[in-house]
């Protein structure tokens, strides 16, 4: 686990004082001007008229405008690596993420991506080529040796009281239970500067609970599509009954991460994407576990259209002043009402 240090911050007055840091999570970018797609479930979708491969951008251009954040963090599933597949071009990963982070790079903001499974899933590239991400201008993870590392951001030069500690990791590819690699950092983690932690893929103990706010969609979604197994889709009543529709997009393999967050005392809350009809809010044992809000506007967003979203694509603003810390979702058409939760 790498600790690259400190990242100053650009101070934009307009934000009110306090650290704000953007997630885009689940954008699933295809090539540019791709017009349809041959899905896993044997039918070719048309991007046309529901679909775009530059709504992402919009609503991010949208997000940067109104939020005013000072960083922004790409939490997987950023690329879709399926549609890519045919071009058998190693590098094809670089034009379609650039056009994301064009309006990044021209705003001056530091930023940095984890993988989720679908960045590197049937792509002519592989998951480590994807570490060259971190070469692109105003990456602030330049040098990085691994998808799972740390730093500090603030406005000093180096943290203070005002830093946020950020933590990254990598949640695994796209196997049908994929291997977490975590590590146990309860005596990494540091004494004073809050953490908040993000990866692609929910944590176990996401699961079973109640949200405190937002939506936890994936089951109602699951249905929609077909994709809830006999005999629980039969009786989806039964399963809401039972406490079972909290179920969330998790592996089957504990990595224990959640366990040494607790224990270190110093892990504010967590943010994740994977699950397109989530952007729910919980807490246990006192760390906040946050979706973000799905950004995407091609066909894997709503499951081939099999099940519409919830809600309008957008992404997760997270607000740290006068030590503490509230978030909301952007969306196209500006902050989302009712979205605002302090996370406190």
């Amino acid at each position: 686990m790498e600790d690259l240090g400190h990242v100053p911050l650009p101070n934009n007055a307009s934000a009110g004082g306090g650290v704000r840091v953007l997630q885009l999570t689940d954008v699933h970018r295809f090539p540019a001007g791709c017009r349809y797609w041959d899905c896993p479930k044997g039918r070719r979708v048309e991007m046309e008229p529901g679909y775009s491969t530059s709504g992402d951008v919009a609503i991010l251009e949208a997000a940067l405008s109104n939020a005013a954040v000072h960083f922004v963090v790409l939490t997987g599933d950023i690329l879709d690596g399926r549609p890519f597949g045919a071009l058998g071009d190693r590098s094809a990963w670089r034009p379609a993420l650039e056009q994301l982070l064009a309006p990044i790079q021209r705003a001056g903001l530091p930023w940095t991506f984890v993988p989720g499974n679908h960045d590197d899933d049937e792509s002519p590239w592989s998951r480590e080529d994807l570490l060259k991400i971190y070469d692109l201008p105003g990456c602030a993870s330049k040098g990085a040796m691994s998808f799972n590392h740390t730093m500090t951001i603030g406005f000093g030069a180096e943290a203070d009281e005002d830093a946020l500690r950020l933590w990254f990791f990598d949640s695994g590819g796209n196997s049908p239970d994929p291997e977490i690699r975590f590590e146990d950092l309860a005596a990494r983690l540091p004494p004073k500067t809050p953490g908040l932690a993000f990866f692609h893929i929910p944590l176990p103990e996401y699961g079973g609970l109640t949200p405190l706010h937002g939506t936890q969609g994936l089951f109602d979604s699951a249905l929609r599509a077909g994709m809830v197994p006999r005999p629980w889709c039969w009786v989806p009543s039964l399963v809401r009954a039972l406490g079972f529709h909290r179920a969330v997009g998790c592996s089957k393999l504990n990595s224990g991460i959640f366990d040494a967050f607790v224990r270190s005392g110093q892990i504010k809350a967590t943010f994740c994407g994977h699950d397109h009809a989530c952007d729910a809010i919980f807490q246990r044992a006192g760390i906040f576990l946050c979706y973000g809000r799905v950004t995407s506007t091609t066909p894997p967003s709503d499951w081939e259209g099999d099940a519409p979203l919830p809600f309008a694509p957008g992404a997760r603003v997270v607000a740290f002043e006068q030590g503490r810390l509230a978030t909301w979702v952007e969306t196209l058409a500006g902050e989302e009402p009712k979205t605002r939760f302090l996370l406190d």
